[in-house]
């Protein structure tokens, strides 16, 4: 194995350290200065982060009339193997905005504040965390941390999760950013080969939690702030918990343990054993820092951009079909009446209440809080809180960006994989609520 020279451990461990200043340290309450730079810009632009969207939406909607209509060569690599229908759906989410721009009707759907409303708000959040944060995750991903903890961590990350030791600083990102920048980080290892496809699979669904301010805010809608702290802790747990089941069972089990290129985990994968475990992760992530560049850092910012741009593109129309069915259409409200009697029989108060919160979560995290919000007992705002976290899955943000990345994950396997960790977090949550109340 070729050995890393001082000045490659020397460009680790300054490389590094930036990268875990950026992410991993909480400088104001729980933000960490990545997050405090995404809110500064956000600041600046203000009301103009929506011209933002619309110029990223208009240009990709070009973009794709040049590729498809005057076959220009530049437009179609942009593109690449983008499907036919992602197209059309990205051409949809252009006219969508331009309906909520200009409040076309229905007004129902485009001028209502918490449907059409809440378009560009979701978008230029998502488009401006991803951008930024997406850009500087080249000072964990090309720095050396992933291979440094990933070494260290592969014996315990591999027999519970069944995921190289690199999966462990996935997980953080989400906890201490958001879940479409742990989409993200997923999407780059998938495409770096360093998850095959269940691997990155299993590390989207199961680690793309929201942020622990996010968190925080969940608490703080249902009333239960002084249960944040609590709250923290149990979710913590109960991903790690969720994670070790849902790996070992359908529809995670079953999906190819393949690489990007279609091929299967090589035979020399492990790593060299000269040298103990410690030596051997400094060297790696000594070797790795030789990838930062000054091309890699601008390279880094336009894939950031690119993946911002499609992930809005994606979740527009989605996010506007979703919220018309929650707030004009009575579907949640029957989908939940038969979940009613079980929860009833967990023992949660005002059951026929909190039912339609069990499903909300997969629009929005934040609508099943809002929904028990007000004349729903403590012990049942808990249970809804912590379910909505443990679920992940949600369509405004991190289902969006599993949708639309290269993992081939379909709308089909995220309803699966949500319906599959719901029903194994109500019984468990449950428990736990009738210990604490």
């Amino acid at each position: 194995m070729e050995k890393a020279t001082k000045r490659d451990v020397m460009r680790f461990a300054v490389l590094g350290l930036i990268g875990i200043f950026l992410y991993f340290i909480p400088v104001s309450g729980s933000s960490v200065p990545v997050v405090l730079i995404v809110n500064f810009i956000k600041g600046i632009l203000g009301d103009n982060l929506k011209y933002v969207v619309l110029f990223a939406l208009a240009l990709l909607v070009a973009i794709i009339i040049g590729a498809r209509f005057f076959k220009n060569e530049a437009c179609a690599k942009y593109l690449g193997n983008v499907s036919t229908y992602k197209q059309i759906h990205y051409c949809v989410a252009l006219l969508v905005v331009l309906a909520v721009w200009f409040n076309l009707p229905p007004a129902a759907i485009f001028a209502d504040p918490n449907i059409g409303g809440q378009v560009l708000t979701l978008a230029g959040t998502v488009m401006s965390t991803v951008s930024i944060c997406g850009w500087f995750i080249v000072f964990v991903l090309k720095s050396g941390i992933v291979e440094f903890f990933g070494t260290l961590l592969e014996p315990l990350m591999r027999p519970l999760f069944k995921m190289p030791g690199a999966a462990a600083v996935n997980c953080l990102s989400s906890y201490v950013v958001s879940a479409a920048v742990g989409v993200y980080m997923t999407d780059q290892y998938y495409e770096s080969k360093v998850y095959t496809q269940r691997e990155a699979t299993a590390a989207a669904v199961c680690f793309s939690t929201i942020s622990v301010g996010y968190i925080g805010v969940l608490s703080s809608i249902g009333g239960i702030e002084n249960m944040y702290g609590t709250l923290l802790l149990l979710t913590f747990v109960m991903v790690f918990v969720m994670t070790v089941i849902t790996v070992r069972i359908p529809p995670l089990s079953r999906v190819p343990n393949t690489y990007i290129d279609g091929t299967t985990e090589p035979a020399d994968a492990a790593a060299s054993q000269e040298g103990s475990r410690f030596q051997r992760a400094v060297n790696a992530a000594a070797l790795r820092s030789r990838d930062f560049t000054m091309a890699e850092f601008w390279k880094s910012l336009v894939s950031a951009l690119k993946f911002a741009q499609t992930i809005i593109a994606y979740m527009i129309p989605i996010v506007i079909v979703t919220l018309s069915l929650v707030h004009l259409t009575p579907l949640f409200t029957w989908l939940g009446k038969p979940i009613a009697p079980i929860l009833s029989l967990l023992g949660l108060p005002d059951a026929a209440a909190v039912a339609p919160a069990v499903l909300l979560g997969f629009i929005e995290v934040s609508l099943p809080a809002i929904s028990v919000s007000t004349g729903v007992a403590a012990q049942s705002v808990f249970f809804v809180v912590m379910l909505s976290i443990s679920q992940i899955i949600f369509m405004t943000e991190a289902g969006n960006a599993m949708l639309g990345s290269k993992m081939k994950i379909s709308f089909g396997a995220l309803v699966v994989n949500f319906v599959v960790r719901t029903v194994i977090c109500i019984p468990i949550i449950a428990l736990l609520s009738h210990l604490l109340f």
